[in-house]
């Protein structure tokens, strides 16, 4: 099933800048089509007029409680995952540098 193409220009519920350069923005931004709420994860653009449009990489789903807490297990998943490797460098990095870097 293909769903319509949500309307990115459709008045914005929220908003949060999560990464951004220069000409590049990935963006966390919820609006709403047809009366369902969206969250999309987006990249945006600078055009030549110095406005952010939003562009076609990215992925947008209905904001239902399924999806958001599967997401939010997703990411608590990334962070505890990335915060166990920080302490067992920490913890032990001698003993890792022995292992790989002789």
């Amino acid at each position: 099933m293909r769903i319509p193409m949500i309307d990115l220009t459709a008045p914005t519920v929220y908003e949060k800048v999560i990464q951004e350069a220069e000409t590049e923005q990935v963006r966390l931004v919820i609006n709403t089509f047809r009366g369902v709420e969206y969250m999309s994860l987006r990249k945006y653009y600078l055009n030549f007029e110095e406005e952010w449009l939003p562009s076609k990489d990215g992925i947008t789903m209905p904001l239902a409680l399924e999806n958001s807490r599967e997401l939010f297990v997703g990411l608590v998943e990334v962070l505890s995952l990335a915060e166990s490797k920080s302490i067992l460098e920490d913890e032990f990095k001698e003993i890792l540098d022995q292992i790989y870097l002789n």
